[in-house]
């Protein structure tokens, strides 16, 4: 068997576990009819695992997986095979499919934003705000600013006077 395959059967066997238990047993309690017990399992049960398994899968191993995706609707195929659930309404069969996958994948994708770190368990920055800088490492130190002093340019205008200057001020005090 191909190394990368192999290797992602030993990842994913866990889940495949889980997934295998719940898809296969919890339909012994489903009974032949629609019952409430039957919808919870199908509407609630089938997807929080499909989609818990995403979320432990992408926490654990910060990569996207489509074959853990796929493994809920395969298992609940089977499920639906050796229950008969096909006889009953197969378009409602393959709409649950489509569910479970997308479950699974929305998990993943939770997983991806959820801010825990795997290596030191500490939670991981995932803002879409720019990272704070500490001024003082970014510039130079305040004192080592020197200010240009106004007196020691030699080329100041000197022929502005009070009046002109009081003029300006007028002027734009006028404007507001």
């Amino acid at each position: 068997m191909n190394d990368k395959l192999e290797k992602t059967l030993k990842e994913l066997l866990p889940y495949i576990i889980i997934i295998g238990i719940i898809f296969l047993l919890l339909p012994l309690f489903m009974g032949k009819t629609a019952s409430a017990l039957t919808y919870i399992i199908q509407i609630g049960v089938f997807p929080l695992t499909a989609f818990g398994c995403g979320v432990f899968y992408k926490v654990k191993k910060k990569q996207n997986n489509l074959y853990l995706c796929l493994i809920a609707p395969i298992f609940y195929a089977l499920a639906a095979l050796l229950y008969g659930m096909w006889r009953t309404s197969w378009y409602t069969v393959l709409i649950y499919i489509v569910a479970y996958f997308l479950c699974g994948y929305l998990g993943q994708l939770l997983g991806d934003v959820l801010p825990v770190n795997k290596k030191d368990g500490s939670p991981r920055r995932r803002s879409l705000r720019p990272r704070r800088v500490n001024i003082e490492e970014k510039e130079a130190p305040a004192e080592d600013f020197q200010a240009e002093d106004p007196t020691e340019n030699d080329q100041l205008d000197t022929s502005t006077t009070d009046d002109d200057i009081e003029a300006i001020l007028n002027n734009i005090h006028n404007r507001k």
